[in-house]
């Protein structure tokens, strides 16, 4: 017999950081993985067998779902060495599951079964929030206020692991944010970009396959280097957008036209099986400023997606000029937006206007489709590369977090300075220590983050501009539930109206959005039976931003 089924096992904790299925226990939403050892020649063993396998589910449901050729399962081995393949899945019923897998060249499979259980149960995958589709829910129920930064260490994934883990993912963890933008993930380009304030790569050999050779050349070192990662951010059900994505052709590296349809096939099918199972990928993206009109690229990727991943993962690209996008296509299942092309069609004349709040709120109200926007690159939200080229300053950068919620969308921002002198401390470090001047802008983003959770009921908000009067359009921006809960953003203090439905609102409030501090308004009280009703507001003052909540 080829196959050693006595070598059969079900691995836990294989690589610090990733939570794996422990005998025959798994928690709800994370990852159950079995391991065969197959001792076939082949002559490449990533493409020449398949290995497929179908789970049921307690309730009786069937998925199929496809297993990896995995080298010798510890990030050594290639096309012709090793013999490890593994099977992965995420269960999302508790109870006993079972499964049967097999080969398709005849080899002899098997089955099992393992117990998924609700303690350590993960949060599960975000989805478009079923009630309000501009928010995100897990599951599409669990509605969650995603608090999202922009991790850009390319090559950090070559860098001793628990340094990165203590100096710069436990920091975001320990200042609430949920969900980071990557670009180790996939790994395609741009491997200096490492932390110089730390440990020294093991290795800059970080790109995922050779150009127009998937099938054959996964470089398995990379993938035991990002499926750590990406296990540690999975373990603690913080998101993961893939900002690079499939394609490296942008970053001069592999291009994704240069594979062959078969090549294509295989290189989503492989990510899917390595990676789907994961709940944390919160993105899979074509590469940055697409059109996402392409049938050979970015819907191509869209529809093999599709296909292959089963759990239904988020699908996006990445709109450069979102006042024409087709986030409408079935192939996309959220907006990734920039904030160009909002005054004009050309890039020098539409400069100026990068760093304003308008465009990023302009944006994220273009790219409502009925599915969820998240401000993918806003100019004034990142410090590292657009903060130097607009002109923009933390001043523009809290004001376009506000414009991008006031339009129903989330986003991510960074305070770290630069992409090729890359730190984790200090003033260009990441924000959170006191050398970093944009440590400010971080208590900015909180005080964001905590009006949304505490303030409102934010996944049952929509845009509202439409129910002000008497301002400055450029400058005041509304989210309401009519009737029942309204958030305006007004920057220098401008005065407004407010149109009220008929009710009683006992809490009404100004919050400083730079310091947080809080002015009661007092009560307001119309008459049932009324028309929406015109309310003036006058903020406190004119030296700051404030935001005023009526519930």
């Amino acid at each position: 017999m080829n196959i050693k089924r006595t070598s059969i096992l079900l691995l836990g904790l294989m690589a610090a950081g990733l939570n794996l299925s422990a005998g025959k226990t798994v928690p709800l939403y994370r990852v159950f993985e079995l391991r065969l050892e197959n001792d076939k020649a082949y002559d490449n063993k990533f493409a020449d067998v398949d290995l497929t396998a179908t789970f049921h589910s307690p309730s009786g449901q069937s998925t199929d779902f496809m297993g990896f050729f995995d080298g010798n399962g510890d990030g050594t081995g290639d096309a012709t060495h090793g013999m490890v393949w593994k099977i992965r899945f995420m269960p999302d019923e508790a109870g006993e599951w079972s499964y049967e897998y097999k080969w398709s060249d005849g080899t002899p499979g098997g089955q099992g079964t393992f117990n998924a259980t609700t303690e350590g149960a993960g949060k599960g995958i975000l989805k478009a929030y079923e009630q309000n589709p501009r928010w995100l829910a897990y599951n599409g129920t669990d509605p969650v206020w995603i608090k999202s930064y922009y991790e850009t260490g390319h090559g950090s994934i070559a860098q001793d692991f628990g340094w990165i883990v203590d100096n710069v993912y436990q920091p975001l963890i320990d200042h609430g944010y949920n969900h980071v933008q990557v670009n180790w993930l996939l790994s395609l380009c741009c491997f200096g970009q490492y932390y110089l304030d730390g440990p020294e790569p093991e290795t800059l050999d970080l790109a995922l396959y050779e150009e127009g050779k998937a099938s054959s050349t996964m470089n398995l070192d990379t993938w035991r280097r990002m499926e750590q990662h990406l296990g540690w951010f999975n373990d603690r059900d913080v998101g993961v957008h893939m900002f690079l994505g499939f394609d490296g052709a942008r970053n001069e590296s592999v291009d994704w036209t240069k594979l062959s349809d078969e090549e294509k096939d295989f290189y989503v099918r492989y990510v899917v099986a390595r990676l789907a199972p994961f709940a944390s990928i919160a993105g899979w993206n074509f590469v940055w400023e697409v059109d996402g009109t392409d049938e050979e690229r970015e819907l191509q990727l869209a529809r093999l997606l599709m296909k292959y991943d089963v759990f239904g993962h988020l699908r996006a690209y990445e709109d450069e000029f979102p006042r024409e996008n087709v986030y409408q296509y079935p192939e996309y299942t959220f907006a990734a937006v920039e904030n160009h092309g909002i005054f004009a069609a050309d890039k020098d004349d539409e400069r100026i206007y990068w760093r304003s709040a308008f465009s990023h709120h302009m944006a994220c109200l273009l790219g409502y489709k009925g599915k969820p926007v998240y401000m993918s690159e806003g100019n004034a939200l990142w410090r590292r590369f657009w903060h130097p080229m607009v002109g923009a300053d933390q001043e523009d950068l809290r004001r376009a977090a506000w414009a991008c919620v006031t339009a129903g969308a989330s986003f991510n921002w960074n305070g770290h300075a630069k992409e090729y002198e890359l730190y984790a401390g200090g003033p260009e470090g990441l924000p959170f220590n006191d050398e970093n001047p944009f440590r400010l802008s971080e208590r900015y983003i909180q005080i964001l983050t905590d009006i949304m959770n505490d303030e409102v009921i934010f996944q049952n908000m929509n845009p509202a501009d439409a129910l002000l009067g008497r301002h400055q359009v450029l400058d005041v921006y509304a989210l309401a539930e009519p009737g029942r809960q309204y958030l305006v953003f007004s920057m220098d203090g401008n005065s407004f109206d407010l149109a009220l439905e008929p009710g009683i609102y006992e809490a009404v409030t100004w919050i400083d959005t730079r310091t947080g501090q809080r002015q009661s308004f007092g009560q307001i009280s119309i008459p049932a039976g009324e028309e929406a009703v015109p309310f003036e507001f006058d903020p406190p003052s004119t030296d700051t931003d404030w935001v005023l909540v009526v519930r």
